[in-house]
């Protein structure tokens, strides 16, 4: 793939970095083009400055950074990208002058190559009005700091097949897409630019100082405080021209008039490193300053949900990754409850003449939504898929939660003849390890089985054939999970495995019971005491994958699916009849795995599979309880909490 961003300035460097760093392993290049030389040497000098702090911390290979660097090509010359597939404007927040370069770039590339704007609030219909070919023009809004934040606002041009490379495109360059409607400000800059508008507004009023703002706000609901984030960003003069565009537009009015502070201060920074102020205040200003902006927050959340200018999973999604809030504004609502979010929109709506309380708020039914699984149906066949791609779609509480719900809501609905059970990019990294590390008793461990047992048991036992589709990192509970399901289609980039030993546990949603069951009790136990992984082509001759691995997973599996519907081929949950076991194994190298772990493993497979499944899968639940009372459990969780999964656990084998 060949990329070309436009713009050296603030943002153009760090989206470059971004999408070279995806590229670079593949031979994909990325052009940087400026105007001035002297903008263009300090872009590369920035990217060379993230990818030597990158070195210093482990976080890229030397070969890694080499490819980086010979991967980015910097140029003065807007001919150089004639070759791009992609070109991201990030030049400007200036309409005439994006429609200029717009004109000139259309001059230089093919007419199939897609072409992105990076802009915070200007609508997708103005800046492509005057285009060649508008149907290959989107709006793609990034987020600071744009070289590692996810997620992008993306507006389509409608055109379907343009719209898929497009999403396609994003999702290659390491970004996680997000479709708005043209709406000003599209999503998160509509919530975020009138959130630090009223923070302003509060500190113009002298109702709070900006120290007291941030610190009242940030310790309520995280993301630092809208003031400080303003001083990261250098952003006041753009809210400015946020709230322009907001206030002019149909739906704005005068209560979007950005505060003349914001104006005043320009890039002047609203708190002074060397001289912070005091944050300090009483319980009676806190609430004040917190309603003000839990009313602002939540009636522009709802109005954006309200007008569908962002699904609601997406939206809450969005609100946590971009604005860093501790949850997404939809779930803060809930957890505030209905009644104080209808009770604080009210009040400010009441002293703030023209300020929008959303039909949801005012009738106090908030939309329901899955929080970390989304769901869609398309001609009978339906896609349950994991979205926590910050910790590689890692299966907590909740999501197992939303998976079982999903299940069940489609093995109820009669026009779903079958399921795919999928993530987001693929990789289902395995439970979450912030999860088990808070159990506390054996108890506990044995209670957590029994759940994810029954989680994966609605599954098995759907009734339609559920087919997982899954590449990249399968581990442990994805990979239980994946095992639950009528059959599995995998991507070249897939990396299986079980490697609970080197937590000091065992498996403990199936895998010492369906692993054997699936691939042989001797290979099975290979992969359950070493931890080590396998690949594709090996999952495949091993008997997990149902077939082939497959470049497109999720087609993939839906012509399995339809192949099953039409009598074609015969899919099915993995045999729960009992399975013998050896008397004699074959020697495993257990290395510095727990011997205590080992011998639980061992006890809890022999015994397990000498039943049926479900008696099994009681042996495991057990099991994993036992570990709970060794000392190498405790060694192993906080170990790979501390230093990752790549640094072995000294465990003392008791």
């Amino acid at each position: 793939m060949i990329v070309g961003v436009i713009g050296s300035g603030s943002i153009g460097p760090d989206l470059a970095y971004g999408f070279v760093s995806a590229i670079a392993k593949e031979g994909g290049r990325v052009y940087l083009h400026d105007i001035k030389q002297e903008a263009l040497d300090a872009g590369v000098a920035r990217i060379e400055g993230y990818v030597k702090k990158a070195l210093a911390r482990g976080k890229l290979a030397e070969s890694a950074a080499r490819a980086v660097k010979e991967a980015l090509v910097p140029t003065l010359r807007l001919e150089d990208l004639a070759a791009c597939d992609y070109v991201l404007e990030a030049a400007t927040e200036d309409l005439p002058i994006k429609r200029k370069i717009l004109a000139a770039l259309e001059n230089v590339v093919r007419p199939d190559c897609l072409i992105g704007f990076a802009t915070s609030g200007i609508p997708r219909a103005e800046i492509a009005s005057d285009t060649r070919h508008p149907a290959r023009c989107f709006v793609n809004h990034p987020f600071f700091p744009a070289w590692r934040s996810l997620p992008v606002e993306v507006v389509l041009s409608g055109d379907a097949a343009l719209g898929e490379r497009m999403i396609a495109t994003l999702k290659k360059l390491g970004k996680v897409p997000i479709v708005t409607a043209d709406a000003p400000c599209f999503a998160a800059d509509d919530i975020f630019c009138n959130y630090v508008s009223e923070a302003a507004r509060i500190v113009q009023e002298g109702l709070a100082t900006p120290a007291q703002v941030d610190a009242i706000v940030n310790e309520a609901i995280g993301g630092g405080g809208p003031l400080n984030v303003m001083d990261l960003t250098r952003g006041n003069l753009l809210t400015v021209h946020c709230q322009e565009l907001m206030r002019d537009a149909a739906t704005g009015g005068a209560w979007f008039e950005p505060p003349a502070i914001l104006r005043e201060r320009g890039n002047a920074l609203w708190h002074d490193p060397k001289n912070p102020g005091d944050a300090r205040h009483d319980a009676e200003l806190g609430k004040k300053v917190l309603d003000r902006i839990l009313a602002v927050l939540f009636a522009r959340t709802y109005f954006v949900a309200d007008e569908g200018i962002c699904e609601a999973s997406d939206l809450d999604w969005l609100t946590r990754m971009s604005l860093g809030f501790r949850k997404g504004l939809l779930e803060l609502a809930e957890e505030y409850g209905v009644e104080r979010v209808h009770s604080v929109c009210t009040a400010y709506a009441a002293e703030h003449p023209g300020f929008h309380v959303p039909k949801s708020i005012q009738e106090k039914k908030l939309p329901v939504f899955r929080k970390n699984v989304l769901v869609t149906r398309e001609d009978g066949i339906a896609t349950v898929a994991v979205r926590r791609p910050e910790v590689r779609n890692a299966l907590n509480r909740q999501t197992l939660e939303e998976i079982q719900s999903a299940m069940k809501e489609l093995g109820g609905d009669a026009s779903v003849r079958g399921v795919i059970l999928t993530s987001y990019d693929g990789a289902l990294a395995g439970a979450d390890i912030n999860e088990l590390a808070s159990l506390r008793t054996p108890a506990d461990c044995e209670a957590i089985c029994h759940f994810g047992h029954a989680v994966l048991d609605t599954i098995a036992s759907l009734g339609k054939p559920v087919v997982a589709a899954v590449d990249g990192p399968v581990l442990g509970g994805g990979a239980e999970l994946s095992m639950a399901c009528h059959g599995r289609v995998v991507g070249p980039n897939l990396v299986l495995g079980q490697p609970e030993v080197n937590l000091g546990i065992i498996p403990g949603y199936g895998g010492t019971q369906r692993l054997p069951r699936l691939i042989g009790v001797e290979r099975a136990l290979d992969l359950l005491r070493t931890g080590r992984s396998i690949g594709a082509k090996e999952a495949f001759s091993f008997g997990w994958a149902t077939i082939e691995p497959q470049a497109d997973p999720v087609a993939a599996a839906k012509a399995l699916l339809r192949a099953e519907i039409a009598g074609e081929k015969k899919l099915g949950p993995v045999n729960p009849a009992p399975v013998a076991v050896p008397a004699k194994l074959p020697p495993v190298d257990l290395g510095h795995h727990s011997r205590a772990i080992d011998a639980i493993l061992l006890d809890v497979v022999r015994r397990g599979l000498a039943l049926p499944l479900a008696e099994g899968l009681a042996i495991e639940a057990q099991g994993f309880g036992r570990c709970k009372s060794t000392v190498d459990l405790d060694i192993g969780m906080k170990n790979f909490i501390q230093n990752g999964p790549r640094v072995p656990a000294a465990f003392l084998h008791e």
